[in-house]
């Protein structure tokens, strides 16, 4: 048979909450996928039923990462979409691109579509319970209003009474749900209403909703009344009574899926439309004895349960633990180490996997952060990865690959489950997992999504306070007028300098600059020109000294300035440097008023134990010496002048 996928890869969409129905589906196409060595990509979201907003579009963007004409084809999982017009977007986009999709248990116009028979099982199912246990009384509990599924298979069920000229009892909605199942229950039997024969429910969630719900109000089932599912999942089949249910074969009809892109691919054919039968599986909850391989299956899972329910409770203590080495990641590079000590030594989904971000969400704030619920950047970061035990280094690739760096290996079927990232309208990016689908049936992925979620949104809360904490620190040690570190900035960071680089044995020199005559140009020249000859003796300090120097503004007219000086020739030429920029300033800027500075320093040498204050004294003794000599000449140019 001609292998027609020339890209070798499908994409298959899903929501990720349904449970039995995705894993037998994405085996049963993965069964197939094998045979022509084709790759999987898998796009699931994680939506209830009826949550609409912004929460819910900004996650179903996952679906809208796939350019279709990278793919051969693909595969809906229809009856899985919680939204309808995301579906028909979806479609719209491999219709637009000329790839074939099929479309699975729900049709979409101009998609081929391949499906069960939702009527033939519950018809069947009816038919036993009308027949071979006498129910007259039915109360069916519904899905959603306006499903398509849940209304054929109400028709089954009235049809069946009809046949024997009986109708429903009543009927009520469960959201397809345990706990709204066993909400309504609870409502309905307070209205004081006979039981009816039996509760036929449109999923098995409901029915076990319904029975756990009838136990508790000392009702047998079925010794006093009739429960009955559909799909049988596997809490149906470790539930207590076993449920009687129908079943759709999911494997098989994920392998006819993949059989009908195959010959979609070759001729394509978007009107082809194919039912497969469903099956009805009586047992306990009708009164039926089981499958004694559903027996089997319900003690092995039995004794499975601690180790199941213990993945989840580590996840959870993995997480807790893992925000203290977190708490204080400023960046995405920090992030990267942290990640290499604690996710890189757990394989919660897998040792095979990769957190993709956009690349400004560690950078911008709240505000500059675009709102958008479509789209991924060009470019995507690796945030980070592991292939085995190996992390990957941190970079960005093409969002077209999907996972970084994706190749197709000759003759293999690789398996890649893409969760996205995000936070109410915030698109923060997504998770890819290869080759490990447990941890998309069990749910560890979502839990783990989930908590990446809110761990990516307390760093970045973090990044920020911290980024405004070092703005505010910044404002309460800057002189506003200089620019230069004030007294308070000079305590902290210019002194710190000084003793740390005391005690590491390397020398520094200090250096203190006074306006001269700051006080006549004040008073004879106003503030104004005061505060221009305060930012003009700065900005000399600073072009005069090294790039790697700190400054401070001392006092009103004093300024100090620290680094590395190798000797004390060194500093006589910085000092004259110093000099001959203010005077150039002065001209350049023509400033009308007389301005000279003076400036002395001292060398502080690793052994010296002075104190800060005297390295203070001992420079502005130097400076003093210079100023009276600069007075000097100012008085004597002064007299000149008379």
């Amino acid at each position: 048979m001609e292998n027609v996928f020339r890209n070798h890869k499908i994409a298959v969409f899903a929501n990720g909450w349904s449970g039995d129905f995705l894993e037998l589906m994405l085996e049963g196409i993965r069964k197939q996928a094998a045979v022509f060595g084709v790759d999987v990509f898998v796009f699931v979201s994680y939506i209830f039923w009826g949550e609409p907003g912004p929460q819910s579009m900004s996650q179903l963007n996952v679906f809208h990462l796939p350019d279709p004409g990278d793919f051969d084809g693909a595969i809906m999982l229809t009856n899985t979409f919680n939204i309808p017009q995301e579906k028909e977007r979806v479609c719209a986009l491999f219709h637009d691109a000329g790839i074939p999709m099929i479309t699975t248990e729900v049709p979409v116009e101009n998609m081929a579509f391949v499906g069960t028979d939702n009527y033939g099982g519950m018809r069947k199912l009816a038919d036993h319970l009308i027949n071979d246990h006498n129910v007259k009384n039915i109360v069916y509990i519904a899905g959603i209003e306006g499903n398509e599924e849940c209304a054929i298979r109400r028709r089954a069920v009235e049809d069946a009474l009809e046949e024997h000229g009986l109708k429903l009892m009543d009927s009520f909605y469960g959201n397809f749900g345990y706990f709204r199942t066993a909400q309504e229950l609870e409502a309905w039997l307070e209205k004081g209403m006979p039981l009816p024969d039996a509760f036929v429910c449109a999923n098995d969630l409901m029915a076990i909703g319904a029975a756990s719900t009838l136990y508790d109000h000392g009702i047998d089932v079925p010794g006093q009344v009739i429960v009955t599912g559909f799909d049988n999942i596997k809490e149906a089949r470790i539930f207590h009574p076993l449920l009687a249910t129908v079943s759709r074969e999911w494997g098989q009809l994920g392998e006819n899926a993949f059989i009908t892109l195959f010959d979609q691919i070759s001729h394509p054919d978007p009107s082809y439309s194919r039912m497969y039968d469903s099956k009805f599986i009586p047992s306990e909850s009708c009164g039926c004895k089981p499958d004694p391989a559903a027996i089997k299956f319900r003690l092995d899972s039995v004794r499975n349960r601690y180790a199941d329910s213990n993945k989840t409770e580590m996840l959870d203590i993995f997480f807790q633990e893992m925000r203290i080495p977190m708490a204080k990641v400023e960046s995405k590079e920090q992030f990267y180490e942290a990640a290499t000590q604690t996710l890189g030594v757990h394989d919660f989904i897998g040792s095979d996997f990769c957190i993709c971000t956009e690349p400004l969400f560690f950078e911008l704030d709240d505000e500059s952060y675009p709102k958008r619920i479509r789209g991924y950047s060009k470019k995507m970061d690796l945030l980070y990865g592991r292939v085995g035990e190996t992390p990957i280094p941190q970079r960005q690739f093409d969002s077209k690959e999907i996972y970084p760096g994706y190749k197709h290996v000759e003759g293999r079927s690789d398996l890649f489950i893409v969760a996205p990232l995000n936070n109410v309208d915030f698109i923060i990016g997504y998770v890819v997992v290869r080759n490990d689908p447990a941890a998309l049936y069990d749910l560890r992925l979502r839990k783990y999504v989930s908590d990446i979620n809110t761990l990516f949104i307390t760093i970045r809360q973090y990044i920020f306070a911290q980024q405004t904490n070092r703005k505010l620190k910044e404002i309460y040690m800057t002189d506003f007028l200089t620019n230069m570190y004030n007294r308070t900035g000079c305590d902290k960071v210019l002194y710190s300098f000084i003793d740390e680089e005391r005690k590491a044995g390397r020398e520094t020199v200090l250096m203190f600059a006074d306006i001269n005559y700051m006080k006549l140009i004040n008073d004879d020249y106003g503030h104004l020109n005061g505060d221009i000859a305060i930012k003009a003796t700065a900005e000399a300090l600073r072009a005069a000294m090294p790039d790697d120097w700190l400054f401070g503004r001392y006092g009103g007219d004093e300024f100090i300035a620290v680094g590395h000086c190798k000797d004390e020739a060194m500093a006589e030429v910085l000092k004259q440097k110093f000099t001959d920029i203010l005077k150039n300033i002065v001209t350049v800027q023509r400033i009308s008023f007389t301005l000279t500075a003076s400036i002395g320093y001292t060398i502080i040498k690793p052994d010296d134990g002075s104190s800060i204050a005297e390295f203070i004294n001992r420079a502005d003794e130097s400076m003093y010496r210079e100023k009276q000599r600069a007075h000097e000449e100012i008085r004597k140019a002064r007299e000149s002048g008379k």
